[in-house]
């Protein structure tokens, strides 16, 4: 019995010590899963973290470069914009103070009296010297080629219109002097008909020398309407050059300009232009007689004025040209050395520079539409007369040719000597023309 407990204990001991360590295999294994499954979600989080970390900081960066590189671009357009406006503003100021510093100098132009002027010498429909002179300071063109091109050809045709008459009475005594010349001959009596050319030459010498008169007269009346408004010039476009460059070349060109209106009056108005009358006159009696008696003094006549225009125009535009080499340049060192000693003063300096640059700039702009515009002047009171004598040359030149074939030899030559004085008295109104406009261009680098 005690053998049989025993071993009934001993089997149960068995059988409890073998659930416990099923359970404790069992809770060990338990515990092992859960450790691992613990160890496997924990590497997940830590990973899912890092993830997340690492979107965050460069997203994050991503946003801070973002907000770095626009808020640099906005710096930048902001500073430029503002840079833009400064530079605008800086711009617009200097125009503006430009535009009163031409205002002011236009002031000492006196454009009411040089108006009165041109007003009294040409059409003020046709030119205006503040209209010219205000175009010219915008930079637009100050008159119109077809306005131009149609003054010009209204010119001419009325020139011809008005010649045309003087034409056809030269035709018909050419013509009835060839007719009476011609039937003449037939007889033996040769005295008839060289009385017959005497009287109708005198009828033909009458009508050109009266016609020669009234373009000499012209081109004398002219040089005079340039003389006058010179003078009324002259005044106020030294001022520009005052302004500009300095006394010494305002002077040196005033002197020289004076001294070429001196001259326009003695030499081209009181000697050239007569001689011109007389050179007429002498090609007109030439023709008289058969024989070749006053060519020689025609052509001696002729090479006189034309050496004299020459050295009147030479003469001033020497004078013009030594003074444009001397005067400048000590102008230019005076106001050289005005400026350096007065930069050097602190405060004031770089203000004066500024200052005298603007005021040197406007001064010079002004001077030189003051200029352009005195030359469009001259231009278009002479403007008539030139055309009226292109037109005479042209007219008689074409006549000549027309009644060579038919008429007498001395007839034709008389014709054509109106052509030639015409041709002389051009030459005349263009040196005449030429000193002045060639002095005021070279005032205007």
């Amino acid at each position: 019995m005690r053998c049989g407990k025993c071993l009934f204990s001993v089997l149960i001991a068995c059988l409890l010590s073998g659930a416990g360590l099923a359970h404790v295999r069992a809770s060990g294994g338990a515990d092992g899963r859960s450790s691992t499954e613990e160890a496997f979600w924990a590497d997940e989080r830590s990973s899912a973290a890092e993830v997340s970390w690492t979107d965050e900081r460069s997203s994050a960066e991503e946003a801070f470069w973002a907000d770095g590189r626009s808020s640099a671009e906005e710096v930048s357009w902001t500073d430029e914009r503002s840079s833009a406006a400064e530079a605008s503003g800086l711009d617009g100021q200097k125009e503006a103070e430009e535009s009163v510093l031409l205002d002011e100098f236009t002031d000492y132009i006196d454009a009411a009296e040089i108006e009165e002027a041109l007003s009294e010498l040409i059409d003020s429909e046709k030119f205006s010297f503040l209209d010219t002179m205000k175009s010219l300071l915008t930079g637009s063109i100050p008159f119109n080629w077809d306005s131009l091109t149609e003054i010009v050809s209204e010119l001419f045709l009325g020139e011809w219109k008005r010649q045309r008459t003087l034409a056809g009475q030269i035709l018909l005594i050419a013509l009835a002097s060839a007719i009476f010349s011609n039937f003449i001959r037939v007889f033996d009596n040769h005295q008839i008909s060289d009385i017959s050319f005497y009287m109708m030459y005198l009828m033909l010498s009458t009508l050109l020398m009266n016609a020669f008169s009234s373009l000499a007269d012209q081109v004398s009346t002219t040089c005079e309407a340039w003389i006058t408004f010179m003078k009324i010039l002259l005044p106020s476009y030294a001022i520009t050059i005052v302004l500009s460059a300095g006394t010494i070349t305002a002077l040196g060109f005033y002197e020289i300009t004076l001294f070429a209106i001196g001259l326009l009056q003695a030499l081209i108005i009181k000697v050239i232009l007569p001689a011109v009358h007389f050179y007429m006159l002498v090609l007109v009696l030439n023709q008289i007689t058969t024989e070749d008696y006053f060519s020689r003094t025609a052509q001696l006549l002729e090479t006189l004025i034309s050496w004299g225009t020459k050295s009147v125009l030479g003469l001033v535009v020497g004078l013009q040209a030594v003074q444009r080499m001397i005067a400048p340049a000590v102008d230019s060192m005076k106001n050289s050395t005005l400026n350096r000693v007065v930069s050097i003063i602190p405060g004031i300096g770089s203000a004066w520079d500024a200052a005298a640059q603007t005021v040197a700039g406007a001064a010079v702009v002004i001077k030189n539409a003051a200029g352009v515009a005195g030359i469009f002047a001259l231009g278009m009171i002479g403007l008539t007369p030139f055309v009226r004598l292109a037109a005479c040359v042209l007219l008689f030149r074409i006549l000549c040719a027309a009644i060579a074939p038919v008429c007498d030899r001395r007839m034709v030559d008389g014709i054509e000597s109106i052509s030639k004085g015409s041709v002389l008295l051009l030459r005349v109104m263009a040196s005449a023309l030429a000193i002045f406009v060639i002095s005021i261009a070279m005032t205007c680098p």
